[in-house]
């Protein structure tokens, strides 16, 4: 199995497009980049060529795909998703969006001729008074607390004095936000859009519907009974369903305060939740569907029998399958020569919702199969094992041996990812390719269809043998420590190529829970493995590294750094996608930076010039300007010593010394390299690491990350700081040590200062 190189792309905005909380974060770019590299062989480089995607988790990954020219057949069982799918296939004009909008906010409620108009109506739902000026207006927001009776903030801008912010709530909020219970008309017409009374799941759908404050229910229905009697087209129709959805998601108690970023998995509300004004969030709804994404042809899957198989012509687009995998895998064509997916991860909250929102959207018709999601509360990984080997046993067959199967597996954790690979390995994928990079929690891996399916015969000790082997062979070639998710990875990874991943005679789910606990106790009984930090109960807490450091390679962030520098100046004004990507090529698989690393080291040693988005060596660490400046400071430390009365020894490495022995010794390096800090130095009592101020950050993001360095003696000081020492009249040898002290190593987000 090969090293596999990570395909970085550019991240996702957690909230920049609809419902993104809820869908898998994958990166940009990364499917396109797979599909025109030359690894795997037999991947489709030129577009027009087919491409499966069997279980259309990620609408955007779809669309990356059909944009570069490739013909993507998505299963997709999720209607909401069906439906992310077909309106960013062709995005909406913002001028549509404003009119479809002005159509519902025109409309009036009760009487056409004389009733309120539904703005004002929805606004003064959520009135309130200004704390400075008194006068009434509508908030953005009330804050409560999950227990909570009424209220206990109000977030609002105030359109008469400006005044803004988030301020105590006051009576009359309470006695307005008390009007609306969890009961009325609203309320059951919120239940019967879904399901009727008398139904099975009923109960499910009322559970599901506690998540809305009553307020935000009789808003939303009052929309959705107005939309129902719009003499409107049925474009602008699906126009205002885009905007409720996203609505619907936006008013909703699933949004803990003050964390905006939460990606719920269960129907939990918070301890403290924000009850969005949903007119606001309606109005607001229009930014989030703005894209400038050119539109690609979608049509329905299996084509109308008056379309052949090339569907919309030469060129990229989407055939869009309603249903399962299982259904679809009995109509599959046969010249799908690649598999280009995103592995789902269970998560009960947007499945629930989802079936609620197509209810509220379109009727119960519209939920179909996907109605049983409502009956299950939560998800375990035995449970996802099942439904993945299900769908992947089905596709094998249909696929021409040898065909790549590419998945991303974003949100990684140790159960998801011995879920899929433990699937996978039983209906016949055979693993190619396997890259982590674990802080990011996306993990990317390649497999074969066909493959033989037969596991080796190994009693435990011999399958532990393996497991404790792989650990050391990747953590001696990793060269630092790494966390649980990255050891467990490689443990996976190390079984999968032996074909010893999954015991024989076991059924999916019970052969991921095995699979898992097997590890875990390998791992915490193993001899050889040190624990930095966490506790026998909570493996993923702390890091992993070696007892016996003998023959450890050299750190991965110290490659990185080097790399960094090598690449700038080999090719001067690349971007940072295109530096990212070599920096990964050149550590694959297991051994994957984390993007920060790349960028701590890119705002260590380049810069960018004005109008170039390109990255440069910067002109202060060119080496031969580097290297004047280390002598330079060598220079200056052995005059200082001596200003001092020490005894200095003048080497590459500065030594003061007195009479009873050293006192200080002075390491001078150019780079922000830990290898040489990671054992006790070897002499006493003070040990000084000097780097340029560049490498200070760098330096600080390494002992951050590595916990076997904040237990060793190194102090550090700064080029300019000791240019600065050096000049000093006031330094003394009872003061030295202090002045030292005055200029530390501070912190600063890289990735902040590469925005």
């Amino acid at each position: 199995m090969d090293a596999q190189p990570y395909l970085p792309g550019t991240p996702p905005d957690a909230l920049a497009t609809p419902l993104a909380r809820f869908l898998p974060p994958i990166p940009a770019g990364i499917g396109r980049t797979w599909l025109n590299a030359p690894y795997p062989a037999g991947t489709p480089g030129t577009s027009g060529a087919w491409i499966l995607d069997p279980f259309g988790a990620s609408p955007a990954l779809a669309l990356e795909l059909a944009r570069a020219g490739y013909r993507v057949l998505v299963a997709a069982n999720n209607p909401i998703v069906r439906f992310l799918l077909e309106m960013h296939a062709t995005p909406p004009r913002r001028d549509e969006l404003l009119a479809a909008l002005e159509s519902l906010a025109s409309a009036r409620k009760g009487d056409p001729q004389t009733g309120e108009r539904l703005e004002p109506h929805l606004l003064n739902l959520y009135a309130t008074t200004c704390a400075q000026c008194e006068a009434e207006i509508s908030a953005d927001a009330f804050l409560w607390e999950k227990e909570g009776k009424a209220p206990f903030a109000r977030l609002y801008h105030c359109p008469h004095c400006g005044d803004e912010g988030e301020f105590p709530t006051t009576e009359a909020d309470a006695t307005r936000a008390a009007r609306f219970t969890a009961t009325g008309p609203h309320r059951a017409r919120a239940l019967e859009r879904v399901l009727p009374l008398h139904d099975p799941d009923r109960e499910y759908v009322e559970e599901a519907l506690r998540v809305y404050p009553p307020r935000a229910v009789y808003a939303l229905f009052t929309l959705i009974n107005k939309l129902d009697g719009l003499p409107i087209t049925p474009y602008q129709r699906n126009l205002l369903a885009a905007l409720l959805l996203v609505t619907f998601d936006q008013t909703n108690t699933l949004w803990p305060h003050p964390t905006a970023r939460a990606r719920p998995k269960q129907l939990t509300v918070p301890p403290k939740f924000i009850e969005r004004n949903v007119w606001r969030a309606l109005e607001a709804a229009v930014q989030a569907w703005e894209v400038s994404a050119r539109a690609v042809p979608l049509m329905r899957w299996p084509f109308p029998p008056a379309i052949d198989e090339k569907g919309w012509g030469e060129g990229g687009g989407i055939a869009l399958f309603e249903g399962r995998l299982k259904d679809l895998a009995e109509a599959l064509p046969t010249h799908i020569p690649t598999v280009v997916t995103a592995i789902p991860r269970p998560n009960q909250a947007f499945w629930t919702l989802s079936a609620l929102w197509a209810g509220w959207l379109w009727g119960p018709e519209a939920m179909g199969p996907f109605r049983s999601v409502l009956r299950r509360r939560r998800y375990d990984w035995a449970w996802h094992t099942e439904a993945l080997h299900a769908a992947l046993r089905r596709l094998q067959p249909r696929l021409a041996p040898g065909t790549p199967v590419f998945a991303l597996l974003p949100e990684a954790e140790p159960g998801l990812l011995t879920a899929a690979l433990v699937a996978a390995d039983m209906a016949r994928f055979k693993l190619t390719g396997f890259a982590l990079r674990a802080g990011e929690e996306q993990a990317q891996m390649t497999w074969q269809a066909g493959g033989s399916g037969e596991t080796m015969k190994l009693k435990d000790d011999r399958r532990g043998a393996i497991l404790r082997n792989a650990a050391q062979d990747f953590l001696r070639t990793r060269g630092e420590p790494v966390p649980y998710l990255s050891l467990h990875a490689a443990g996976l990874v190390a079984l999968a190529g032996q074909e010893a991943l999954v015991p024989p005679a076991l059924e999916p789910g019970d052969a991921t829970t095995h699979v898992r606990d097997f590890l875990e106790k390998t791992f915490s009984e193993a001899n050889g493995l040190a624990r930095l930090g966490g506790s026998p109960h909570a493996l993923e807490v702390g890091k992993w590294w070696l007892e016996d450091v003998e023959g450890v390679d050299e750190p991965v962030s110290d490659r990185v750094e080097r790399a960094v520098v090598d690449f700038l100046t080999a090719s001067p004004g690349q971007s940072l996608t295109e530096i990212e990507r070599a920096i990964c090529a050149a550590l694959p698989g297991l051994l994957t930076p984390e993007q920060p690393l790349v960028a701590a080291c890119l705002d260590s040693y380049g810069e960018r010039h004005p109008g170039d988005n390109g990255w440069y060596l910067r002109t202060q660490d060119r080496p031969y300007r580097r290297i004047s400046d280390a002598d330079e400071v060598r220079g200056l430390l052995i005059e200082l010593g001596e200003r001092l009365g020490y005894v200095v020894t003048p080497r590459a490495n500065v030594v003061w010394s007195s009479p009873t022995g050293e006192v200080a010794r002075f390491e001078i390096q150019l780079s922000a390299g830990v290898g040489k800090m990671t054992g006790e130095p070897s002499f006493s009592p003070l040990a000084f690491l000097v780097i340029p101020g560049g490498r200070a950050n760098l330096m600080l993001y390494k002992l951050r990350h590595d916990p076997r360095l904040g237990q060793v003696g190194w102090q550090f000081l700064k080029f300019r700081h000791v240019r600065a020492l050096a000049e000093s009249a006031e330094i003394t040898r009872e003061n030295w040590q202090e002045r030292f002290a005055l200029d530390p190593l501070t912190y600063e987000s890289a990735q902040m200062r590469l925005l």
